[in-house]
């Protein structure tokens, strides 16, 4: 699911990284006057007056900027972070013609780089999460349903954490864990099912790209149509099962096809954790019944996409009869899924807003295990494709 709700900003100020910034700007102003003063100066009073007089006015300005960052003004946040990229480029520039021409010329150079150093490290900062998300707020990810997953963990004799570090994904790798770099795990449940270990969560993905703000418009100095955007940032959540198979198979990816713009833009925004173009199907399967609204396959699902197989393996496991099962997912939504050594990993686009959704995911992972080719076990590809397999039960997971 593809959401652009009402951001929310946290009650409180990210103190340890506005108070870093503030420090690393009261650095930065002290390396300038010595800078412009001392290593940097001139033999001609007036110009030394005229970069005395610009480098006070930089810092109060600066130092505005950065009182409204500490307001959690967004405003305030863009244009310092602007300015401190801008001026750290000029610094460089100045610091290389300046250690040239003056006598001083290695410790002027030196001088003048770090600065520059300064002010990149500054802008870095800016653009840090925690300092990002107090000046522009967050959109809040769904809140898994905490009293009834609980229930059934104990009922089922699973354990269950809340919020839990990203990091574990590490453990899996590819998709769908790894579609996008910044993301949240608001619940993840581990346990066995029908004697094999398995696991359930819920991802949240953060992504930018950009969208229109207002119909198109004629600009006469672009002599063109001009159509109006920002950028804004998406939040796709997906629930997911992984079920330990009793032998290893080899790779198969079930999901949608990518638009290829889509892959150049989430390029330019530093989305994609992983596979940041997804390459060319093996092959294409057609679903029964109409098309169905998912916007995180560009505006719908029409017929399912195979890839990273052999087209004959891919084409044994899903027939046309079992992707108009999947797709008509009534719980869920459409359901997509990978096999990859030891794991069957089946996901939807969709929250964990109850237990159905995790019945219907585990229900759907049942049924496609009776999809795998007995052949397809004794593969020489599924040894390679289990080749850096961590088992379920041998992860690191907080349990709360």
């Amino acid at each position: 699911m593809n959401r652009q709700t009402e951001r929310v900003r946290p009650a409180h100020p990210p103190t340890v990284f506005l108070l870093v910034i503030t420090a690393v700007m009261a650095v930065d102003a002290l390396l300038e006057l010595v800078w412009v003063l001392g290593l940097g100066s001139s033999s001609y009073g007036a110009a030394n007056a005229v970069r005395l007089l610009l480098v006070v006015v930089g810092a109060l300005v600066r130092v505005g900027l950065l009182i409204g960052v500490w307001l959690g003004k967004k405003s305030a946040r863009g244009v310092l972070f602007g300015v401190e990229v801008f001026f750290g480029l000029v610094m460089v520039l100045a610091a290389l013609i300046m250690g040239a021409a003056s006598t001083g010329s290695v410790a002027s150079l030196l001088i003048g780089l770090g600065i520059a150093l300064l002010m990149f490290g500054c802008a870095f900062l800016l653009n840090s999460r925690p300092v990002r998300v107090w000046c522009e707020g967050e959109v809040r990810s769904p809140e898994p349903a905490r009293a009834p997953l609980a229930q059934w963990a104990q009922q089922q004799g699973w354990q269950v954490a809340w919020n839990v570090p990203s990091s574990v994904l590490d453990q899996l790798r590819g998709q769908p864990f790894h579609e996008y770099r910044r993301k949240q795990v608001p619940v993840l449940m581990r346990g066995h099912h029908r004697g094999a270990p398995a696991m359930v969560a819920q991802v949240d993905f953060r992504h930018l790209h950009k969208a229109t703000t207002g119909p198109s418009y004629y600009s006469p100095g672009a002599d063109r149509y001009v159509e109006p955007s920002k950028t804004v940032e998406h939040t796709t959540t997906i629930s997911a099962v992984v079920v330990e198979l009793p032998a290893p198979v080899p790779e198969l990816l079930v999901g949608t096809k990518r638009n290829v713009l889509g892959d150049v833009e989430s390029l330019f925004f530093l989305n994609k954790a992983q596979r940041l173009f997804q390459g060319r199907a093996v092959g294409q399967v057609a679903t029964g019944g109409p098309s169905i609204a998912f916007s995180a396959a560009d505006g719908y699902l029409g017929d399912y996409y195979l890839y990273d197989a052999d087209p004959a393996y891919a084409h044994a496991v899903l027939t046309p009869e079992r992707a108009t099962w999947l797709k008509s997912n009534r719980s869920s939504g459409p359901v997509f899924f990978r096999l990859s050594g030891r794991k069957l990993v089946v996901w939807a686009y969709s929250e964990l807003s109850g237990v159905a959704v995790v019945d219907a995911l585990l229900a759907a992972a049942d049924e496609i295990v009776r999809w795998i080719p007995p052949a397809a076990y004794q593969d020489p590809a599924a040894a390679q494709a289990d080749q850096r397999h961590v088992p379920l039960v041998q992860w690191q997971i907080p349990v709360g």
